[in-house]
């Protein structure tokens, strides 16, 4: 079997992967800074792979507003150091991209939605240090089609739509619950829509692209087509924890992009058959 450098591996998608391609048999080189070498540092003195995937990030909206300058650094200094030590030396570069990059699009020029991944990628205010994470993502989509054309370096983008699920951190879902146990049901931008995808579903769809080389060279929403208002999944929320309460409705934090939801298309011609989950293992939102 191949050998997987998966980054970010102790992160909520990074552990999940990991876990599925060890049981597939895959020879899989786990790097986080939690229990490794930090990426910004560099890494030249990584092991060869046959495939790498990039999923380690500075992530967490909270964090893009309380330390952009480090998001920015982060983000943009590892994904630069994976390309200097493997671009043309592996079979393909798989980068996890965001759907918070095409958000200035959606808001300055009310772009489709369902959004296609040829969404132009806008950065519609560079003052606002949300786009610390969106702004740094784009550049890393840069990055790697700079290989790509330069090296020839074989890649697929993965855009994450809102995925959620066990072992989650600095999320909606699992934030809101954890307040409204402790009785906080204020929620900001409740207007908002989003569509949040299982994570069994988002690995399901991860596997596929890894194992298909119909994948190559590919930017791939992955993602659900159900769209949903912040209040309906903070309801949701309420019902299935036995909760109490009168929901506390605020504004959105500015920048905040009002609806989000992937359109799948690319997705399902190119690996449906692969991301089919049983519906006992996905909880619906």
């Amino acid at each position: 079997m191949k050998t997987i450098l998966v980054t970010g591996s102790q992160g909520f998608i990074g552990s999940h992967l990991c876990h599925v391609l060890d049981a597939l048999g895959y020879d899989v080189l786990e790097v986080d800074k939690k229990s490794g070498p930090d990426l910004t540092k560099g890494c030249k003195n990584f092991p060869d792979a046959d495939i790498v995937v990039h999923l380690a990030a500075f992530n967490g909206t909270k964090y893009f507003y309380q330390q952009p300058y480090d998001v920015i650094r982060e983000n943009v200094m590892s994904t630069q150091y994976l390309l200097d030590r493997y671009a043309g030396k592996v079979e393909r570069f798989i980068f996890s991209g965001s759907c918070e990059s095409y958000a200035g699009a959606v808001n300055l020029f009310d772009w489709e939605v369902p959004t296609s991944e040829n969404v132009p990628l806008v950065v519609d205010d560079v003052a606002n240090p949300r786009w610390s994470y969106g702004g740094s993502k784009i550049l890393n989509e840069l990055q790697v089609q700079a290989a790509h054309q330069q090296f020839g370096q074989d890649f697929t983008t993965i855009r994450y739509h809102n995925i959620y699920g066990p072992g989650q951190t600095d999320h909606f879902i699992q934030e809101f619950y954890q307040r409204a146990k402790q009785g906080d049901l204020t929620l900001h931008g409740w207007k908002n829509t989003r569509s949040f995808m299982f994570i069994t579903d988002a690995i399901h769809a991860t596997v596929g692209i890894i194992q298909n080389d119909i994948c190559k060279n590919q930017i791939i929403n992955v993602g659900v087509e159900d769209e949903r208002t912040i209040k309906e999944v903070a309801e949701i929320i309420l019902k299935q924890s036995d909760i109490e309460g009168e929901l506390v409705l605020n504004d959105a934090p500015n920048g905040s992009v009002s609806r989000r939801q992937a359109d799948v298309s690319k997705l399902k011609r190119l690996i449906l058959s692969l991301i089919h989950i049983s519906e006992p293992t996905r909880p619906r939102l």
